[in-house]
């Protein structure tokens, strides 16, 4: 039986347990959250213990040190790392502190003292630990399963289960640099930070650490096609067959504020969606965005909401990708420059297509970049 565990504000989580006759039989009150199971013989003291520890985690994180909620903290670390702390199972890039609420798929036993968790959030997967005897949350790297070689390339380090050529890290860095250039940012600034990685090839030991869990219902074992990046501790997770994740690390090198659509779009426009160039899903996008007669920004955001092929194929990613194909060809550098400058939100970024374009309203900037 699958489960779902949720957050809710505290008053508005008590009106719903109160009155809500959908609630009644199928949540139950634990603190200031509320879980709801469709089998409340799921829920555990050790889940209830978890669920309040990984709330209490990803609340905290960013903000205050959670190395005490923890069974095995890092010495000297004022920020545990949520990220390296839990096992990364495949996903796309969000907000890290979008991950309070969770589905529990699965929970197994692992030796006589630690519980194994596998979380589905909706826009990836994670296995996550937790100590029964501590009553705490555990790092998979204290178990020791990966023994993870590093991979030193100038201000990165890339783990990995294997020695990875120097070339192939030297190919996908100057990937990023090349682009770093060309959007006219100092090189230097980023050279001198130093960013961790951890490689893609590893989930294959991930996938032989978990065990039965890749035979669960919605656990897909082939879905090495994302990653994720923590801003706070510059550490990247790949869930890509690549030595360096080219998307993340831009993510890390594009330092001028912009809206999350035009972040992802050059992000994917120089280093792909996964493994692969973004103009792999173009055609398909396209298609889709006629076929679902799309006219507008937001009626495309609703696509990524509610079809799953759309939201497979990165189809924000791909069409912000394609806006900036055509400002860079259809302007000078310069103006290209210019614009990626000014989309810092959703409004400035249509307002300067409209500009750009001399069109006067967003549905024909629309129908001009994608449907015709």
């Amino acid at each position: 039986m699958k489960s779902k565990l949720y957050h809710i504000p505290p008053l508005l989580a008590t009106l719903l347990f109160l009155f809500s006759a959908a609630t009644v039989g199928r949540a139950q009150s634990f603190g200031l959250k509320i879980i709801q199971v469709a089998d409340s013989s799921l829920t555990t003291q050790d889940l209830q213990r978890f669920d309040s520890l990984w709330y209490d985690c990803m609340h905290g994180y960013g903000k205050k040190d959670v190395s005490n909620l923890f069974a095995d903290p890092l010495d000297g670390v004022s920020k545990t790392n949520p990220i390296t702390l839990l096992n990364f199972i495949g996903g796309i890039d969000m907000p890290f502190s979008d991950v309070f609420g969770f589905k529990l798929i699965h929970q197994q036993a692992y030796g006589d003292s630690v519980n194994l968790y596998q979380l589905d959030m909706g826009w990836m997967q994670l296995a996550a630990l937790y100590h029964r005897q501590e009553k705490k949350l555990m790092r998979f790297e204290s178990l020791n399963s990966f023994k993870l070689i590093p991979n030193p390339y100038q201000n990165l380090t890339v783990f990995a289960s294997t020695q990875i050529p120097k070339k192939e890290l030297a190919k996908a860095y100057n990937q990023v640099i090349s682009t770093m250039k060309e959007l006219g940012i100092d090189v230097d600034s980023f050279k001198s930070k130093p960013l961790t990685i951890y490689s893609g090839a590893t989930l294959k030991d991930a996938y032989a650490y978990v065990g039965g869990l890749e035979y669960v219902n919605f656990f897909n074992p082939g879905a090495l096609h994302g990653g994720m990046g923590d801003p706070f501790n510059r550490v990247i997770l790949s869930g890509i067959p690549k030595p360096i994740h080219v998307h993340e690390v831009l993510h890390f090198a594009i330092t001028f504020p912009c809206n999350q659509f035009i972040g992802e779009g050059l992000a994917s426009y120089y280093g792909g969606i996964g493994a692969k160039p973004y103009d792999e899903n173009k055609d398909e996008v396209l298609d889709m965005l006629k076929r679902k007669k799309t006219s507008t920004f937001s009626s495309a955001m609703q696509l990524w909401r509610t079809e799953p092929k759309f939201n497979n194929m990165r189809g924000t990613y791909v069409m912000a990708a394609i806006i900036l194909e055509r400002v860079k060809s259809d302007f000078n550098l310069d103006t290209y420059r210019h614009f990626v400058r000014h989309c810092r939100t959703d409004e400035e970024m249509i307002n300067s297509l409209m500009a750009l374009y001399e069109i006067k309203t967003e549905e024909e900037v629309f129908r001009h970049l994608f449907l015709k």
